[in-house]
C-alpha cells in the first residue's frame, strides 16, 4: 500500500494551498495534517509522528526556514520540503544547508508532490528509520 501509515505535515498560510496539498496527498492515502503557521505546527510536533513536512517559505510569525530548523531540532528524521512562490538562490541554499530535502516552487504539479514524497520516504528507509525511530533490520537473504 503506497500510503501505509505515512503521516505528512503541511504548513501554509493560504487555505487553498493547504487544501490542494490535502487533496493531492489523500489520493495516495497519506495521512495529512495542515497548519496555518509555524507555532501551530510546532506545538504538536512530537518525535516519530511525521514522516515528511511541506513548509511554505513566507509565513506570518516565523518563516519556513525557522520552522525547518525547529522541526530538525525536534526530529531530525522528518524530511522537509520548503515550498515557495518567491524562490531566490540564497533561500534555496539556506534551505538545503538547514537539511531540507528539496525546495519546491509554486505553482507545483501533483506529480512533483508524489515524487518528493517518494524521495523522502526512500531517504528515510535508507537511514533505516521506522515510526518508532529504531533501526530497521535488513531483509532476509534468500
Amino acid at each position: 500500500m503506497p500510503g501505509e501509515n505515512v503521516k505528512i505535515m503541511v504548513v501554509d498560510d493560504e487555505p487553498t494551498v493547504r487544501e490542494s496539498f490535502k487533496m493531492i496527498l489523500k489520493i495516495k492515502d497519506y495521512d495529512v495534517d495542515t497548519f496555518p503557521d509555524g507555532p501551530a505546527a510546532l506545538k504538536d510536533l512530537q518525535k516519530g509522528v511525521y514522516d515528511m513536512a511541506f513548509v511554505d517559505l513566507k509565513l506570518p510569525m516565523m518563516d519556513g526556514l525557522e520552522i525547518l530548523k525547529h522541526i530538525k531540532e525536534k526530529d531530525p528524521d522528518i524530511e522537509v520540503c520548503i515550498v515557495t512562490a518567491y524562490a531566490t538562490d540564497a533561500s534555496h541554499a539556506n534551505a538545503i544547508t538547514l537539511g531540507a530535502l528539496e525546495y519546491l516552487r509554486k505553482p507545483f504539479l501533483m506529480e512533483e508532490i508524489y515524487e518528493l514524497v517518494d524521495r523522502g520516504l526512500r531517504r528515510r528507509r535508507s537511514k533505516g528509520i521506522k515510526k518508532e525511530g529504531a533501526p530497521k533490520a535488513p531483509p532476509p537473504i534468500h
